[in-house]
């Protein structure tokens, strides 16, 4: 059965590789550019996870999170930054974000991430 992750960065390059380096682990990958067009994806369909960049036009990836968890509280969210410094942790913790990843990452990280989170999901099914 196929996983569902969204990924939410304004960065195409982030997109395209997280997209990439999970096309081969079954897992299907869609992808935002924004935490708006993030919410009309997370209207139309189920995501187990979802990655969201903290710093982006519009609302950040607290928003995002907030916002995902009250549409899908059974989803995963995993936070990336290139702003650690200015990431609140006890604010990221109570919109319900799981992880928290610092650019620039090693794809091998979010994918362990990833695998740990399903694995999660699977277990508490």
């Amino acid at each position: 059965m196929h996983k569902n992750i969204l990924v939410v960065d304004d960065e195409k390059l982030v997109r395209w590789t997280i997209q990439q380096s999970m096309g081969k682990q079954n897992v299907r990958v869609v992808s935002a550019a924004t935490g708006a067009e993030a919410m009309e994806k997370l209207r139309e369909e189920r995501f187990d996870i979802i990655i969201t960049d903290y710093v982006m036009p519009g609302f950040n990836g607290i928003e995002v999170a907030r916002r995902a968890r009250l549409l899908q509280p059974e989803s995963k969210i995993i936070m990336i930054t290139a702003h650690e410094m200015i990431l609140d942790r006890d604010e990221a913790d109570r919109a319900g974000v799981s992880s928290i990843i610092n650019k620039p990452f090693m794809i091998s990280e979010v994918r362990n991430i990833i695998s740990d989170l399903l694995s999660e999901q699977r277990d508490s099914a």
